[in-house]
């Protein structure tokens, strides 16, 4: 079939405009309502016109208006996903396995970093909220004086946008389900293996205070001590360790005390970075003189010599679980809300030394 003239000089113009459906029919010397027809896969038109729609479309580079369509059906297929702090290798996993269940539903996902900051996170659930978001997927920001975002997720919530907690949760928000990790157990679980090998004195790296994972860790780290008969020495339990230098001086000054730990736990990558290279500045060896304890599992800690010893999350499947309850309820096929708790592996490698 042979080109429309206006449409070749505007193929041939270094400033193309954007192909609309009205040049398309022009193209194809047809109406707009058929060309609108065939590429919305709607019926009235011939499977053989629907080809030559389908192909004149593909080679004019036409682009559909996402916009005009999210206005005629009132969905835009796009979900907002509000991480604590990008930097975290946690959160590529975690978004790696939320595609895997939106991308063939043909959904897209926001990225928003509020980089643990209470007021940024307030103005990106205003913003989806404003732009016509299906569903949200957070993990949500807490302050050290206890204020949140609870009323704005309330607010989604009431008009009928979905809301997944993972990875952390706001307490007293019964009609929003989460994935979360049972980190308690996740800390008992590397307290246990330092006590097997002979370790009883322990400390723990605690990251943001007020954050509901970290509090749930540190929770877990002294119940776990209590119940395996460690005793707890609080100059050992370093919190709010969110600055790298900061948290790197207050270790150092643990491990230069007189009476220090012959074991170190981690609570996220970052520390499980900062602590190796704390050790390994003040000249001392892993495990020789320290052993430790990382969390997450990043290819990175298999580098490490020796490779780290972790506690590792179910990442990806926290992301696929997240984005599924949240399609479900888009979709209105989940009636009651989901509380969806997985649990942690350690990975032992040799970080860790066996005491006499």
């Amino acid at each position: 079939m042979k080109m429309n003239a206006n449409v070749c000089e505007r193929l041939r113009s270094p400033v193309m405009k954007k192909t609309t459906i009205k040049d398309i029919a022009n193209e194809l010397n047809i109406s707009p309502s058929s060309v609108s027809r065939a590429l919305s896969d709607e019926p009235g038109v011939s499977p053989s016109l629907r080809k030559e729609i389908v192909d004149a479309a593909e080679r004019l580079n036409y682009i559909p208006n996402s916009s005009a369509k999210s206005l005629k059906t009132r969905k835009t297929q796009t979900v907002g996903l509000i991480v604590s702090d990008i930097r975290n290798p946690f959160f590529l996993d975690f978004m790696s396995g939320v595609e895997t269940v939106l991308f063939p539903r043909g959904y897209k996902f926001i990225v928003c970093d509020i980089g643990e900051d209470f007021e940024k996170e307030r103005i990106y659930i205003k913003w989806l909220l404003e732009h016509g978001v299906e569903g949200i997927l957070s993990s949500p920001c807490g302050g050290e004086d206890g204020r949140n975002n609870s009323r704005l997720y309330r607010e989604a919530v009431r008009r009928n946008i979905p809301v997944v907690f993972y990875d952390r949760i706001l307490e007293g928000l019964d009609r929003i389900s989460s994935v979360t990790l049972d980190n308690r157990q996740a800390i008992l679980q590397g307290v246990l293996h330092l006590k097997e090998n002979g370790h009883r004195k322990l400390g723990i790296v605690l990251h943001k205070k007020g954050i509901y994972t970290i509090e749930e860790r540190r929770m877990g780290f002294l119940e776990a001590c209590k119940m395996l008969d460690i005793e707890i020495n609080a100059d050992w339990i370093i919190e709010n360790a969110v600055d790298a230098e900061r948290a790197s001086l207050s270790l150092e000054s643990v491990l230069k005390s007189d009476r220090r730990p012959d074991a170190i736990i981690s609570t996220n990558q970052f520390l499980n970075e900062v602590i190796v290279a704390t050790v390994r500045r003040m000249g001392l060896k892993i495990p020789g003189d320290l052993s430790i304890v990382g969390f997450d599992d990043h290819s990175m800690n298999e580098l490490i010599e020796p490779p780290l010893t972790t506690i590792r999350q179910p990442v990806k499947d926290i992301g696929r679980i997240a984005a599924t309850i949240m399609l479900s309820e888009i979709d209105g096929t989940r009636g009651d809300k989901s509380k969806v708790v997985l649990k942690a592996e350690l990975l032992q490698r040799k970080s860790v030394s066996k005491l006499m």
